[in-house]
């Protein structure tokens, strides 16, 4: 059945973490938005769930800190940090008007109160509601899509399940991994990198947690995370080698139990703690950027863009993009298309140069083969120079890798390794090297994942 064409002025698929701030944040600046959720929102989603001190910020400005206090994660000054054989105490670096360092909630209490705040704004809100075509003018432009209501409820208007058009000046794909807008837009993935490691994560009560920390431990090869999250769980995280999958499995939850014990701040808060529910994995997926805009259409978060999240950089990037977003489409939505579409492609221009850095960063960083040696070393400098915790303004999005790994420390490093005998730090350095001129000649000339 349908009800016929609605317009508006963006239609925004994807009502979680950068679909539902860039509603609200559109709303309140006067635009008509109807942002589409084709699942409940009280349903989880696969996350890993951790948001940095920028993110904070943000949702401090967008008004749902408070919300996410009364969930019961407590704001995380302090970390544990291990890199290789160099592990150090940290504070984590935050600026004036920051309301914490790193924060945890789960994904069924973040997302309903980020979808809340775009309705509230004004934006209209449809869940249980999916796209099914991108509706084209004879140019080829987008100009709206066509929708599927599959269930019952107020936010589909009256429990009748219906079929309708949206018409928009603007389609934005913020539908995740599986985007359907971009599926249907016919965007290019480059950039396209494998995982290594295998991710499970899983929650424990009784932890004794004491002063909250943020553990991350990467050594060998393996890693471990360790953070309180809300409703007063401790959450766990931890690489596994796809080898070992199989054996993982079987051993659920023990396993996790057992590899989160090998960081030893984790194996402390976690003596007497009990597992709560089914501990969850991911096994395969793929980094990418995806061609971010064309006539009448957008992508944001990771229907555009998604990097191996051992960063734990996928909550905060999305709030970054959806604020440029916002701030690129002021004033321009009622325009000429053509100004439109010169300001989105400026968008993506910005989004590929904000964001390759970290990316390949968090590639290197989730890889099997072991760490080079001279980035623990580096690290060792810096812990004698007292700046060791700058390390975590990376996670922040406040520093790139560049700006951490710079050259005179890297060339410190390098003397230094040399000086104790350790001469295969030169072939290292020179495969660094050799990769990092790979990906400078990518970013001006990708390779699609057709290539």
């Amino acid at each position: 059945m349908s009800s016929g064409d609605e317009r508006y002025d963006v239609v925004v698929v994807g009502a979680r973490c950068a679909g539902a701030p860039l509603a609200a944040l559109l709303a309140r600046q006067g635009f008509e938005v109807c942002l589409v959720e084709k699942a409940q929102l009280s349903g989880d989603t696969p996350s890993t769930h951790v948001f940095e001190a920028d993110a904070l910020a943000f949702l401090d400005s967008l008004g749902v800190l408070d919300g996410l206090r009364a969930t019961g994660a407590p704001l995380v000054a302090r970390a544990d940090a291990r890199v290789g054989e160099v592990r150090w105490p940290a504070v984590w670096p935050v600026r004036a008007g920051d309301p914490g360092g790193v924060m945890s909630v789960r994904r069924f209490r973040l997302d309903p109160l980020l979808a809340e705040t775009a309705r509230d704004a004004g934006a209209t809100l449809l869940t249980g509601t999916a796209v099914t075509e991108l509706v084209r003018a004879e140019n080829g432009r987008v100009t709206g899509v066509r929708v599927s209501s599959a269930t019952g409820g107020e936010e589909t208007r009256g429990g009748t399940a219906d079929e309708r058009v949206l018409k928009a000046r603007l389609v934005v794909g913020a539908d995740g991994r599986a985007s359907t807008v971009a599926r249907l837009a016919g965007s290019r993935s480059y950039h396209v990198t494998r995982n290594q490691f295998a991710l499970f994560w899983g929650y424990f009560e009784g932890a004794q947690i004491g002063e909250p920390t943020f553990v991350f431990h990467r050594w060998a090869d393996r890693f471990v995370l360790g953070i309180p999250t809300d409703g007063g769980l401790y959450q766990v995280q931890v690489g596994v080698d796809p080898a070992r999958v199989g054996e993982f499995r079987a051993g659920l939850p023990g396993s996790l139990l057992e590899y989160a014990r090998a960081a030893e701040p984790v194996a402390e808060a976690l003596a007497g703690a009990r597992p709560v529910g089914t501990p969850r994995g991911t096994t395969h997926w793929k980094g990418y950027f995806r061609e971010p805009t064309g006539p009448g259409w957008v992508l944001v978060g990771d229907a555009g863009h998604f990097k191996d999240p051992t960063g734990g950089r996928g909550i905060g990037d999305a709030f970054l993009q959806a604020a440029e977003l916002a701030r690129t489409l002021a004033g321009r939505l009622t325009g000429e298309a053509a100004q439109l579409d010169e300001a989105l492609r400026r968008w993506g221009t910005w989004r590929d140069a904000e964001f390759v850095e970290p990316y390949w960063f968090a590639a290197d960083l989730g890889s099997l083969a072991p760490l080079p040696a001279v980035l623990p070393e580096v690290l060792r400098g810096m812990r004698r120079a007292g700046v060791a915790d700058s390390l975590f303004e990376l996670v922040n999005h406040r520093a790139a890798p560049t700006d951490i790994l710079t050259g005179p420390r890297l060339l410190a490093a390098v003397g230094r390794l040399l000086a104790r005998g350790r001469i295969g730090v030169l072939r290292e350095v020179a495969r660094l090297a050799a990769a990092d001129r790979r990906r400078r000649a990518l970013a001006a000339r990708p390779c699609y994942e057709t290539c």
